[in-house]
């Protein structure tokens, strides 16, 4: 008997879970097309449970001042308590908050933690905040080779502006051994992703290619866009 009510409870329960995770979905939806009233009714009584993604879907609209009162201070306290559960998308927004000071003090120090728990999680837009924080030496000591790991990690999964970055500390030899043949590479993929600032850069750096350099980046460029795209499929 015992075990038929826990069977029970487990299907209740996961019952629960998926019309909760349909709510959010409509929320998200909702607010991405702008009725941002929609989005406030699906994601408040799940904020109230104490839904990650709801918990940060609020604080966005907190802080944007989108269907409610902009209350920066209010959005967050919501960042914290989903990031404070382990959602990357909320770590991000709390690390953002703490480098920028929006709704509370400018910290760096802050911002770096928050980066760095997305990023570990593999979230390529922590990574390359993080990267950005290496590099500039922002609530860490300026370090380029670990700038060069984390814009790495967040390039090799399709991020342009981290491919960007990487491009750009080859060509410099900052953290990393001055590969102009790697560089153009790099510039080449976030460019043909649809980065419009890399194409200056990697037509600046041709011009410093042999013929066989230039075959040879072109080569690993067209490589990189090969293991994105086959990622993507995979995900």
């Amino acid at each position: 008997m015992q075990q038929r009510i826990f069977a029970g409870l487990v299907a209740l329960s996961f019952s629960l879970a998926v019309q909760a995770e349909d709510k959010l979905e409509r929320g998200i939806e909702a607010y991405s097309s702008g009725d941002y009233h929609a989005a406030y009714q699906y994601a408040a009584p799940l904020a109230t449970q104490g839904n990650p993604g709801a918990l940060n879907l609020m604080g966005m609209m907190y802080e944007m001042g989108k269907g409610v009162p902009k209350d920066t201070a209010k959005s967050v306290d919501y960042y914290r308590k989903s990031a404070e559960m382990g959602d990357v998308y909320a770590q991000f927004n709390l690390g953002v908050s703490y480098e920028t000071g929006s709704g509370v003090n400018m910290n760096y120090h802050e911002a770096v933690r928050w980066y760095r728990r997305a990023a570990e999680q593999g979230a390529s837009f922590a990574q390359y905040n993080l990267g950005t924080m290496y590099e500039d030496g922002k609530g860490v000591e300026r370090d380029y080779v670990q700038a060069v790991r984390w814009y790495r990690k967040a390039a090799e999964q399709g991020n342009t502006q981290a491919q960007n970055n990487l491009a750009r500390l080859y060509q410099r030899g900052k953290g990393v051994e001055q590969d102009f043949t790697t560089a153009y590479a790099w510039f080449a993929t976030a460019a043909e992703l649809g980065l419009d600032a890399a194409i200056t850069s990697r037509d600046s750096i041709a011009a410093k290619l042999s013929k066989q350099q230039l075959e040879k980046a072109k080569t690993m460029s067209g490589q990189l866009k090969q293991r994105f795209a086959h990622n993507q499929a995979a995900q």
